[in-house]
């Protein structure tokens, strides 16, 4: 770990870097975390979104961990196992990926998101921007990819007490599916399970609101 943070704390790379770019503030942290030695992250607070590089002891590799709301994820883009292939990288994609986080464009969905019309989607225009304390942080007319194929295209969010409802669209399996995270603890929920926007709404119809009000019982206890 010695050598590596020796060799990114002379990374003229870093000291290059501009304060914002697209609305994200730089924070250089050249600090160790565990495994992990953090480098530098660029952050909107207001947003809940930041886009940070890091370097791994455990894997031996740099990358990148992606945050939005309370979802956080790896970007496969950015693994590598070489400073000056990840400076390339950075040099090449790192401001349209920070671009990406702050502008939805729906020209990089998968082209399966968009014959679901999810995006079009009647019943998820009308879902309530606030229920029972929860924030409609993410609306299936500007759904996320994360990974393994997954998009959340509905996310409720308590941030105060790190604690959200998801809906998930997964291409792979063209099913939805529901996953409750209290106090980011993730539980699965079944009774969202589906596969077409017209049984996924029925799902939502019954048991969102009664989700909710248990998640809350929960965090009250």
């Amino acid at each position: 770990m010695q050598k590596i943070i020796q060799q990114v704390q002379t990374w003229q790379f870093i000291a290059e870097l501009p304060n914002e770019i697209e609305g994200f503030s730089l924070k250089v942290e050249l600090e160790e975390k565990g495994t992990q030695y953090c480098m530098f992250t660029y952050c909107n607070q207001d947003w809940h979104k930041s886009f940070s590089v890091l370097y791994d002891t455990a894997t031996r590799e740099y990358f990148a961990r992606t945050v939005i709301g309370l979802t956080e994820y790896f970007d496969a883009n950015f693994i590598v196992n070489d400073l000056k292939i990840l400076e390339n990288l950075l040099k090449n994609r790192l401001k349209n990926t920070l671009l990406g986080l702050a502008v939805f464009n729906r020209d990089h969905l998968d082209s399966i998101v968009i014959d679901k019309q999810i995006l079009e989607w009647p019943y998820g225009k009308e879902l309530p921007q606030t229920l029972v304390g929860f924030e409609l942080f993410i609306k299936p007319c500007e759904p996320v990819r994360v990974i393994n194929g997954s998009y959340i295209i509905i996310d409720y969010s308590d941030f105060a007490s790190e604690s959200n409802f998801i809906i998930y669209y997964n291409i792979f399996r063209d099913e939805f599916f529901g996953e409750v995270r209290l106090r980011r603890t993730p539980q699965m929920s079944a009774v969202f399970d589906a596969h077409t926007l017209e049984e996924l709404q029925n799902n939502i119809s019954d048991h969102l609101k009664m989700v909710l009000e248990s998640m809350t019982s929960e965090l009250r206890q």
